[in-house]
């Protein structure tokens, strides 16, 4: 089985930001923080699970069809978050669409898929980067400065999809790209 997911990458400009604020923020993490490294962050659109390698190709076919021609998604960096807000569990930064085409994708792909016998997860698409997984508290006084973070807010271009394969190792997950798309 191939575990899966369906995410965009970032562009250069969010990574660097992003990496600033992973130097910053490292040092006063809680002890047991796991910070997600900088190649490893993605907006996950849709996350698949494990798949049969022989399923795959029905997987990129389907994409292929859906993103030709497809617009590049346009999202707006809102802001650090600790989610949920009680007892937080993730840090991330959340973000906002433009338009509703990042949700409608994401509704049709789970029913493309579903029509395949492949149950992807149904939930509602929050859009979001993870930076971080936590096991105890920020100190106040930087939890305070994590959520008034000035993240740089105006909107970018998100060009690039890809189907990953995701493998848990206890390093932390190596993902691979298995198929990327160029979105115009």
């Amino acid at each position: 089985m191939i575990r899966t997911f369906i995410a965009l990458e970032l562009p250069p400009a969010l990574r660097l930001e992003l990496e600033k604020i992973h130097g910053l923020y490292v040092p006063e993490s809680p002890r047991g923080t796991n910070w997600v490294k900088s190649h490893n962050q993605h907006l996950t659109l849709l996350f698949i699970g494990d798949v049969p390698p022989q399923r795959i190709n029905e997987i990129t076919a389907l994409l292929d069809s859906e993103l030709d021609g497809f617009p590049a998604f346009s999202l707006t960096p809102l802001g650090l978050e600790l989610f949920p807000a009680r007892e937080p569990r993730l840090l991330w930064l959340k973000l906002n669409a433009s338009n509703d085409d990042i949700m409608k994708l994401n509704r049709k792909l789970v029913k493309d898929l579903a029509r395949l016998n492949l149950e992807a997860d149904r939930k509602a698409l929050k859009l979001h980067i993870t930076l971080a997984r936590l096991k105890g508290r920020f100190p106040l006084q930087t939890e305070r400065s994590l959520l008034q973070y000035p993240i740089q807010s105006e909107p970018l271009s998100f060009g690039s999809l890809c189907l990953f394969k995701s493998v848990l190792q206890p390093s932390g997950p190596q993902y691979t790209v298995l198929q990327r798309y160029n979105l115009k």
